[in-house]
This record gives C-alpha cells, sequence and structure tokens, in this order.
C-alpha cells in the first residue's frame, strides 16, 4: 500500500518571502534608472538621426531633379540644403533658388523643430576643439555631384566636413557629421 505522507511545512517563511521581494525591489529600482538613461539616449538618438534624414533627403531631391514649384525661371536646377544658425532649437531645410550656394532669408521650404528638450549646443568645423564664433553652417547639394558644399559663417578657420552637436535635457550628446564628399554619419 502507497500511503501519501502530507507535511505541515509547507510554503515559504516570513524571512524567505522578506528575502525575495528586497532582491525584487534592488532590480526594479536599477530597471527604473536605467529607463531613464536609456530614455535621455533615444530622444538625442532620434533628432539626431531625422537631421541626418533631413540632410539625406536634401541630397536626393538635388541629384533627383525635384522641381520648385513656389519660384519662377528655372525650377529645375537648384540646389537643396540644410541651414543650420545659432537658434539652438531649429534649423531650415532650404532651396537655393538665387544660386548663391547659401541660405537666405525667404528660400525656405520648411523650418524643423528639435523637440523633447534637445538643442543643438555647438556647430563645428574639421576642428571640434575650436568651435567658439561659427555662427552658422550651410550644407548645400548641386546635381549632378552627390557632395556637400559646405559653408561656414565666419569663413575664416573653419574647414569640412561640418560637425553638428545636439544634447539632450539630460546632457547625453549625439554628433551629425556631414562630410565634403556627401556621406553623413551619426555617432555618440
Amino acid at each position: 500500500m502507497n500511503y501519501l505522507i502530507f507535511s505541515k511545512n509547507k510554503g515559504f517563511t516570513l524571512i524567505e518571502l522578506i528575502v525575495v521581494m528586497a532582491i525584487a525591489s534592488v532590480i526594479m529600482t536599477a530597471l527604473v534608472i536605467q529607463q531613464s538613461n536609456w530614455n535621455d539616449s533615444l530622444i538625442v538618438n532620434t533628432q539626431t538621426y531625422e537631421m541626418a534624414l533631413m540632410i539625406r533627403q536634401a541630397q536626393v531631391y538635388s541629384l533627383g531633379v525635384r522641381e520648385y514649384t513656389a519660384g519662377t525661371g528655372d525650377k529645375f536646377n537648384i540646389g537643396y540644403g540644410v541651414y543650420f544658425d545659432s537658434n539652438p532649437t531649429q534649423y531650415i531645410f532650404f532651396a537655393d533658388k538665387n544660386g548663391n550656394k547659401n541660405y537666405d532669408s525667404g528660400e525656405g521650404v520648411e523650418t524643423k523643430t528639435l523637440n523633447r528638450g534637445v538643442t543643438i549646443s555647438k556647430l563645428c568645423g574639421s576642428m571640434p576643439e575650436n568651435c567658439s564664433g561659427l555662427s552658422s553652417v550651410n550644407v548645400l547639394f548641386l546635381r549632378p555631384e552627390p557632395k556637400a558644399n559646405i559653408s561656414f559663417n565666419p569663413a575664416t578657420g573653419f574647414t569640412p566636413p561640418a560637425t553638428i552637436y545636439l544634447q539632450s535635457p539630460g546632457g547625453k550628446v549625439g554628433i551629425l557629421k556631414i562630410e565634403a564628399n556627401g556621406q553623413v554619419s551619426v555617432t555618440q
């Protein structure tokens, strides 16, 4: 005959439950702290990649001979570009209507606003350690070349590549680099 033996010591002790709850609390606290850091990185990365896509759109519009419908004259031989200035929360996608290879007032097609507290912290040329005094950067694409025409204001002392630094509210930094050959890269 098989008899089942039942034990009176089933379940968990109070000490075991307290230890499990303490371990779970430590793990949850670590996850919440990491979530905040992860969100901060995600915010700045998203904005940096959106900016890179806008530069790529300017290049595609120029190479694809996009018709500029708002103006008169030659509607197909217009360069497209992105203009960055001292405004830390926005940049401008523009069509170079007058052909001077720079953004001028009235040439803006779309003003893009950075959101979620991300700002442009600095604009740089080839020497990131010496960015002071740089007030604006033009990145322009002209057909039939995929290369970027990069100009700086002031022009003296700054050469391509152009480097745009974005910063999140929590201090995370995203770096967008535009090479003279048209290559656009994003790093952290």
